[in-house]
């Protein structure tokens, strides 16, 4: 098994397009995404264009009226993976 196939999530995660937006800059700069995927602790995000994010946001997840204070912990082009803290 490569190490690229190893499954580091501690839950399964749920495949979703939910409307986010992502709030920075304490509240005076935000991106909106699409939740491609999302677990009780996480969540991978897609923008249409390069993710420039900081570091510490708030998601919101607009289909579901929640927010999620929220850390960046990759970035791939347009995507991002988060954890809610």
């Amino acid at each position: 098994m490569s190490e690229l196939s190893v499954e580091r999530r501690s839950e399964k995660r749920r495949r979703s397009l939910l409307r986010g937006s992502v709030v920075f800059a304490d509240g005076k700069s935000s991106m909106d995404c699409l939740v491609r995927d999302i677990t009780s602790k996480g969540a991978r995000l897609k923008f249409s264009g390069p993710a420039i994010v900081s570091p510490n946001f708030v998601l919101r997840l607009l289909d579901r009226g929640e927010r999620h204070v929220s850390q960046k912990v990759w970035v791939r082009g347009d995507e991002m993976g988060a954890k809610f803290v």
